[in-house]
């Protein structure tokens, strides 16, 4: 398990250097007032709008789909402020690698809380589920200092990202665990420690049942069903969100997963694909909908991008 800090000794040669300008750039701008960060990523955002046509259409088939009761013109507004929202994520990626906690103390709402400390008094692990919202870095942060958890990641492709990424988690988070660890994910789960995934990208068919996501039929990874049938660690959902015109955040931890494992992988992902789809609604486009959640079809149906 990645649990020490990883050193950037050997990355500072001239050609990671574009990198480290983009990073000075964000270490920067994350000094502003706060205000200023929000104008600065949804600048951002715009940028990415213009010279990503690429994941603008991903966008835009993701939310023709789930959207489908919305006008043209209200769709193709979301999708401009979908591209917005990221912008926004990455200065608050920014702010939850190098920004001191202290920051936000009155800028952040925990709710549902003691759900985690109910299980951990129950001497269970806790398998938080989360969601890829923009703020996913920022989010997760925000609730470690109050209830310390591993999180599951995804080696980046990039060396030097990669390892900015792991030092940044790992200056707030208890640890954090490669999304294909799934033995060092059930041992500390099995040891009462509280986990967090985001079982919410298509992964393929082959490890993946289909249930509905915006009524759209999604391959939904069944790991959560079976990580808590393993260990007996209680599910609850983890969601953030930014609110009152950016100015602070919601965090919310529910029981919206509560009959998970019922036995039935399909039922299984059906609720936790309801229970994100709830919490997607309340801020539908600080949701990652650059990605493509319909790549893969029932019966290798027909392509959606």
């Amino acid at each position: 398990m990645p649990s020490d800090k990883p050193s950037l000794a050997k990355f500072y040669t001239l050609k990671y250097w574009p990198i480290w300008l983009g990073l000075s750039l964000l270490r920067l701008i994350i000094m502003l007032p706060w205000s200023w960060r929000m104008g600065a990523g949804r600048a951002i955002g715009w940028l990415l709008y213009q010279l990503s046509s690429r994941r603008r259409s991903i966008a835009q088939t993701n939310i023709s789909l789930c959207f489908s009761h919305l006008t043209a013109s209200e769709q193709r507004y979301m999708v401009r402020q979908t591209f917005a929202d990221n912008g926004i994520g990455i200065i608050e990626t920014a702010m939850a690698w190098w920004s001191s906690r202290d920051t936000f103390d009155k800028r952040v709402t925990v709710d549902g809380g003691h759900l985690i400390e109910q299980a951990q008094k129950q001497g269970r692990g806790v398998l938080l589920v989360g969601a890829h919202y923009t703020s996913l870095d920022l989010g997760g942060i925000l609730l470690a200092p109050s209830y310390p958890y591993h999180a599951t990641y995804q080696r980046h492709g990039n060396e030097l990202m990669d390892s900015i990424i792991r030092r940044g988690r790992l200056t707030h988070l208890a640890g954090i665990v490669e999304r294909e660890d799934i033995r060092q994910v059930m041992r500390l789960l099995k040891q009462g420690e509280t986990v967090w995934l985001a079982p919410d990208q298509d992964i393929g068919t082959e490890r993946s049942v289909f249930a509905p996501f915006f009524g759209i039929e999604a391959a939904t990874t069944p790991i959560v069903s079976r990580l808590a049938s393993a260990t007996g660690a209680k599910v609850l959902q983890f969601s953030h969100h930014r609110i009152n015109q950016d100015q602070q955040y919601k965090l919310t931890i529910s029981d919206s997963m509560r009959h998970i494992p019922s036995g039935d992988a399909v039922a299984d992902a059906t609720e936790l694909n309801a229970a994100i789809e709830t919490a997607v609604r309340l801020k539908p486009s600080q949701y990652l909908w650059l990605h493509r959640r319909f790549k893969s079809r029932p019966n290798n149906g027909p392509k959606v991008y």
